[in-house]
């Protein structure tokens, strides 16, 4: 860092500005909060402010100006402080013993705050406490040395409303009293009222501010090392002076110090080098927490570092706030055994806007806790941190040797290393990603998310044990991989794990690990609460591997062959015909998709997931992550090669002798391709063009209604990337354009609206607030992007906010009864679209087991649709839990989940407490758009609909395991990858790819998700703590499938405290 003369001339005439002890005048704290806190106003020197600490404040472009602002807070710093712009430095003291006016006098610090000081949370009276100038631990006055660390309380006097400690013992036990040496008289005068006295600042003669330091709410030190004031002295030589104080200072009114604060000075000019803080001798160890060889430390701890004086935030590293967090070339921070070592980004803050000497570092993800040892893999739990000398610049501002007409700090010269062990915590993450993924929300004691793996031949973290012609349950089902197990040389290079880092998936239908083995891959305190769940934008379109400076931000990392002009996706409709196969290297984009566009929701990387890699392809998005199989590997490409992982057997049989493993995928149809970025290429020229890259995944929304907060992570590697702060979060619905959220706030009666498009100036922030009825809690968007409906539970009413102006256009309450769950459909429009009648429907879940029925507009005269409740299905479906969509049937249907199985011969609900989950759907009905005529406007009815239920699973062997509470369907087979369906009712246009809406148009309009499965979240099951149940959708009576082949009988996935089921396409 460089002062320009610009910044140098500046700083001259400031100095020479500034009043005697006054400082720069400072705005007012926009961090003020209550009036009766002890706040600090400014420390000075009397020769200038050396608290708060100064900068030029930057213009809107960016550039700095000649105003200069006091840091009264973080924000201060997060707007106006980059290497371009470094903060000020502060004067320093004359070396003789001189007064701000040019007359002999002693040195002296000048602190001012806001209230009265409580002199006990000051001033140490006991007999030995003169070695430390008589003060508590709560202040203190230091000179270090920063290369030797040798730090020695200065010898002074303490002063505050012109009081210090007294040298005569009183009282028993002997104590120190206070007494007033000093005063201003009513002249305005500093006069020494004892004898004692004389010598204080002022008293041999007035300087400008004088009086302000005979006051109770200033702390005043005065070096004196022979018990004379009047023998004018000056700071040590040679050290750094620090005046601190801590949160422990008090007003006389009892509230502490808000913020903690470290002046800092050198007697003549600053030559002395920033240094970490080091341990007294012997261990000089670095002053680094936690370090020092600290174990059981927690996974999801910061790293607290603190310097011998304040230095420029940015030379520490990213400036939190400012930019994503990345490598710093002052400390390193890595973990992991020497094969495999991570370097850690993190970004930094200063402890205080007052204190610019500690250092919190916030790592980019949670640290892996301890975890299981496998051979020499080692395990994760070792941090270690290295001091880089050359890096961290103070505030100083000396002439640069090479070039005087600028201005250089002092930088450190010493280096240094410490660590520390974690404990037990959570792993690593790198879970499969959809379309092969389900989402588990878990409650109870330990709340947060688990992921269903669907791919199971992907290479996540997980347990490489694997033992050959022996599949184990739990071990690795990695290496029955067709593509690792039957060939090599593939592009990037993939072979068996040999850590819980590359370990593996454990196959179809296990929930993926981490590194310490834990099948939940989110928990506190990352979240202390997930009510609710949905998938957003793919993350690649936001974090690659493209080229500096188009992806990968470090310094000049990245590939071209990963440039967003390169990813041209060129597919069409497989063979059978509810999945994208794509058509090879280069071609024409599907669907009106530009170059760039975000991975496909229908295609899975291969494998799913890839595994981590090391180094990191980039730090800055730090990408982990290897990328998929290549696209080098198509028949017309450099190196062609025949994928062999193909649907198949995805289980094998464990069980029979000899065991048979697992040979083939669980989806029926193909969703997995070579489609990842050319390798090992320089030129862009030589690269083909691909379809899926790294950061594989998607944008993964979690509603934390206890901490009032969304919560955003990274859905592959479970890493938190924003927090939202809500009023009070209740559910979801999120806009088929993948552009908005919509959320309930259940105490306030509004909907939240947040940007959810990366590319959007306001992205993750609050763009609308929506007053709806009371309690709203239910809420569907519909999927043509026409209405957001909302179940207003406590006044018995839907609220329908237009999709068009995110305002409440109207409100209607017929035949609801605390409605407090909504599913919509798309329009009826188009061949295969249902019963034709052009408008769409929703069904609204009552408490008391209703389902109601909303047809949609236009309504009045000429219309065709009543925009309104039109009545209500004739079934009851008792203690109902939650509605979804059928994503197969089109014809109006929804899975109910809630008690007592519908007898499908009567209709009569069954027994209560019995678990059900129901298929609601219209039958037979009038097809095409049936006009309102000025007899039947206003008279609202089914509308010529008869409605059936012809599956009503209830609990058995090959039923239910109890009662459910949401519902979910895989994504295995998907035609996600082409255009949402929109009408002229639809507001803005289509999104060509990822869309939320349930149909596509191939010809006839049809459904859009082909899945072979349905889950049930069931949390309370006889005898057990929860589990999912699986329904095979193809079986007659849709029969819960046998997940797990290591064990006799028909067995669901084990969930202990599962709450929620989530897939892409959720309502």
């Amino acid at each position: 860092m460089r002062l320009n003369r610009l910044q140098a001339a500046l700083l001259s005439t400031l100095t020479v500005l500034l009043p005697a002890c006054g400082g720069i005048s400072s705005k007012a704290s926009s961090d003020t909060g209550s009036q009766s806190l002890l706040r600090l106003l400014d420390v000075s020197n009397g020769f200038g402010q050396l608290i708060p600490h100064t900068v030029q404040k930057l213009d809107s472009a960016g550039n700095p100006t000649q105003q200069v602002v006091s840091i009264l807070n973080q924000q201060d710093i997060i707007d106006h402080v980059n290497a371009a712009n470094p903060i000020l430095p502060v004067p320093q003291f004359n070396a003789a013993p001189v007064l701000p006016s040019g007359a002999v006098g002693n040195h002296f610090l000048l602190a001012r705050f806001t209230r009265d000081l409580d002199l006990n949370t000051i001033f140490d009276p006991s007999p030995g406490s003169m070695a430390t100038a008589g003060l508590t631990g709560a202040v203190s006055v230091v000179a270090i040395d920063p290369v030797t660390g040798t730090a020695l309380p200065v010898q002074g006097r303490a002063f505050v409303n012109g009081q210090p400690l007294g040298d005569t013992l009183e009282g028993d036990p002997p104590r120190r009293p206070m007494e007033t040496w000093v005063a201003v008289d009513e002249f305005g005068t500093t006069t020494a009222v004892d004898p004692a006295g004389q010598g204080f600042p002022g008293t041999d003669g007035f300087f400008v501010g004088s009086q302000q330091l005979v006051s109770s709410s200033s702390f005043v030190f005065v070096p004196d090392t022979d018990s004379n004031l009047a023998t004018y002295e000056t700071f040590p030589l040679g050290y750094q002076i620090r005046l601190r104080f801590t949160t422990a200072v008090r007003a006389v009114n009892g509230k502490g110090l808000s913020q903690q604060v470290l002046a800092c000075s050198t007697v003549g000019a600053d030559d002395l080098s920033p240094e970490v803080v080091r341990t007294p001798p012997p261990l000089q160890e670095p002053l680094i927490t936690p370090g020092g060889g600290d174990t059981d430390v927690d996974p999801l701890t910061t790293i607290r570092v603190e310097f011998t004086e304040p230095v420029q935030p940015y030379s520490v590293g990213v400036i939190q706030g400012t930019a994503p967090a990345n490598l710093s070339s002052a400390l390193k921070v890595e973990f992991g055994p020497s094969s495999t070592r991570t370097d850690m980004p993190f970004t930094v803050q200063p402890l205080s806007p007052f204190d610019l000497s500690i250092y919190d570092l916030y790592p980019a993800f949670n640290f892996p806790g301890a975890g299981p040892t496998f051979g020499s893999c080692g395990t994760f739990s070792r941090v270690d941190i290295t001091i880089n000398p050359g890096q961290v610049a103070d505030l100083a501002n000396n002439p640069d040797p090479a070039d005087p007409a600028n201005f250089i700090p002092n930088y450190n010269i010493l280096g240094g290393t410490t660590y520390f062990v974690t404990g037990e915590g959570p792993g690593m993450v790198n879970a499969p990603v959809t379309p092969d993924a389900i989402y588990l929300s878990r409650s109870g004691a330990l709340p947060g998310i688990s992921v269903v793996d669907l791919n199971g031949f992907g290479q996540g973290t997980g347990n490489p044990s694997f033992i050959e012609g022996q599949p184990i349950e739990g071990n690795t089902n990695f290496p029955y991989n067709a593509n690792v197990r039957f060939q090599t040389g593939l592009r990037p290079p993939l072979s068996v794990g040999t850590c819980t880092l590359d370990g593996g998936s454990a196959g179809a239908f296990f929930l993926a690990r981490d590194t310490s083995l834990n099948d939940q891959v989110v928990a506190p305190p990352l979240v202390s609460d997930v009510t609710d769940m949905m998938l957003g934008h793919p993350l690649d379109g936001t974090f690659n591997n493209a080229k500096y400076p188009f992806g990968c931000l470090a310094g000049n990392g990245g590939s071209v062959c990963t440039l967003d002009g390169l990813k041209v996706i060129n597919a069409n409709i497989g063979g059978g015909g509810n999945t994208l196969t794509p058509l090879g290297a280069g071609g024409f984009q599907i669907g009106g998709l530009m170059a760039g566009y975000g991975n496909l929701v229908s295609f899975a990387p291969h494998p799913n997931p890839p595994p981590l890699s090391f180094p990191p392809l980039c730090v800055a998005p730090y990408l982990l992550g290897q990328e998929p199989t290549s696209i080098d590997h198509d028949p017309a490409g450099p190196d062609p090669k025949t994928n062999l992982l193909v649907p198949g057997d995805p289980f094998g049989d464990p069980l029979s002798n000899p065991p048979v493993p697992p040979s083939g995928l669980l989806t029926p149809e193909q969703n997995c391709f070579f489609l990842g970025p050319s390798q090992g290429q320089i030129k862009v020229e030589n690269c083909l063009a691909y379809m899926i890259r790294q950061q594989v995944g998607h944008f993964l929304y979690v509603l934390d209604r206890q901490a009032g907060e969304i919560t955003v992570f990274n859905s592959n590697r479970m890493t938190v990337v924003e927090r939202i702060g809500m009023n009070d979060p209740t559910e979801f619905a999120m806009s088929p354009n993948l552009d908005l959220l919509a959320v309930t706030n259940q105490n306030s009666n509004t909907v939240s609206f947040i940007d959810i498009d990366p590319s959007s100036a306001t992205f993750h922030q609050i763009v609308k607030t929506t007053v709806v009825g009371k309690g709203p809690r239910g809420i569907a968007w519909q999927p043509g992007n026409e209405d957001i409906l909302v179940c207003c539970e406590a006044d018995d009413t839907l609220s329908i906010i237009s999709a068009f102006s995110l305002i409440e256009r109207t409100r209607v309450s017929a035949q609801l009864n605390k409605p407090f769950d909504v599913v919509a459909m798309p329009r009826q429009a188009g061949a295969g679209n249902g019963y034709l009648r052009n408008v769409y429907f929703a069904y609204i879940l009552n408490r008391n087991g209703n389902v109601a029925l909303f047809e949609s507009g236009p309504n009045g005269v000429n219309g065709w649709g009543y925009d309104d409740v039109i009545g209500i299905a004739p079934f009851t479906f008792n203690s109902p839990k939650k509605l979804q969509l059928d994503p197969i049937n089109l014809f109006m249907a929804v899975w109910i989940a809630h008690e007592g199985p519908i007898d499908i011969v009567t209709g009569n609900p069954g027994a209560p407490n019995v678990g059900a989950l129901s298929q609601l759907w219209v039958e037979s009905a009038v097809s095409g758009q049936i006009f309102l005529t000025s007899g039947n406007v206003g008279q609202t009815g089914l509308r010529d609909m008869s409605f059936g239920v012809n599956i009503s699973i209830g609990e058995s062997a090959q039923g239910l395991s109890g009662i459910p509470v949401d519902i979910a369907f895989d994504n295995m087979r998907n035609l996600g990858g082409m255009p949402n369906v929109i009408t002229p009712f639809s507001a803005g246009t289509s999104l060509p790819g990822n869309g939320k809406g349930m149909v596509r148009v191939n010809g006839p309009v049809i459904n859009n998700n082909e899945p072979a499965y349905m889950f049930a979240a069931v949390p309370n099951v006889t005898g057990g703590f929860g589990v999912v149940d699986v329904f095979d959708l193809a079986k007659a009576g849709v029969l819960r499938k046998d997940i797990n082949a290591f064990q006799a009988g028909v067995q669901s996935i084990q969930v202990p405290n599962v709450s929620g089921v989530m897939d892409y396409w959720r309502q």
